[in-house]
């Protein structure tokens, strides 16, 4: 099914008007009319927003072929000379393409390793930027046969559970996936405690043509500054660092719901 027939029946069946679905993906009920309509289509992070909010799988707004896939990279089997992977006694694997799978063994040591590997050759197949790529194989992976037979989900370090640390000599940034011994400039440095915004920053958070705009207005002064705005997603995280007598602004690619942070010396780590 095409992408816009399948966002036409998602919203449909979730009783949203055009305008509704608009409203909530943050683009004008044209926009969606459009997607519908098959005169334009979303961007791969726009899909990831659309599916969370119409509650669809993501992959149903994928397009992805019909033709049997590798079941560790998504590639199809019907692309020429790609060969099956092989078992440990040397017979073919049906499942696995012979890039991904030889001898009994999984080429790749995990998940990110793989994206890492195969976004240049999505990128060659599909007129894909990297961030397209890497945010389409994010979604497309974790629903793969070899992703949802092992636990894929590192509780000490994920992209949710990211932790922000800020030297107080130097001013350095450091981003942690997770729990970590940070030092610097010979500080033991401790996580950024986040606290909600209750009016601390005037800021808004608005989405633009697939790009999530961050706006705070902070005079930005030397004695008094924002360092870093700073947007975690499910599987991505997008650091903006910014300077005294500079706009506190920061654009990011829109990669799905996330949760936007921003950074001073004056009013700490804020979730806006």
């Amino acid at each position: 099914m095409k992408v816009g027939q399948a966002i036409n029946a998602a919203r449909q069946r979730a009783g949203y008007t055009q305008e509704q679905l608009a409203a909530k993906v943050f683009v004008t009920r044209q926009a969606v009319s459009r997607w519908e309509r098959g005169d334009s289509e979303p961007s791969i992070d726009m899909r990831k927003l659309l599916a969370s909010v119409l509650d669809i799988p993501v992959v149903d707004l994928l397009e992805l072929p019909d033709a049997p896939t590798c079941q560790c990279c998504g590639t199809p089997f019907d692309v020429p000379n790609m060969p099956f992977g092989t078992n440990a006694d040397g017979t073919e694997n049906p499942d696995y393409c012979g890039w991904c799978y030889q001898n009994g063994e999984f080429t790749s040591s995990g998940l990110d390793d793989l994206i890492e590997r195969n976004v240049p050759y999505l990128m060659d197949a599909t007129g894909y930027t990297q961030e397209e790529a890497v945010s389409f194989m994010g979604a497309v992976m974790p629903t793969l046969k070899r992703w949802r037979s092992v636990e894929n989900q590192n509780v000490a370090g994920n992209a949710k559970r990211s932790s922000f640390y800020v030297c107080p000599t130097c001013g350095n940034i450091v981003w942690s996936m997770g729990e970590a011994t940070v030092g610097c400039c010979e500080n033991a440095l401790e996580p950024l405690v986040a606290h909600a915004n209750d009016g601390v920053l005037r800021a808004r958070v608005d989405v633009t043509d697939g790009r999530q705009v961050v706006q705070v207005d902070h005079p930005m002064t030397k004695e008094d500054h924002l360092s870093f705005i700073a947007a975690v997603g499910d599987d991505l995280v997008r650091i903006k660092r910014l300077y005294p007598e500079q706009e506190a602004r920061a654009e990011f690619p829109l990669f799905g719901p996330c949760t936007v942070f921003a950074y001073g010396s004056g009013c700490g780590l804020v979730r806006l």
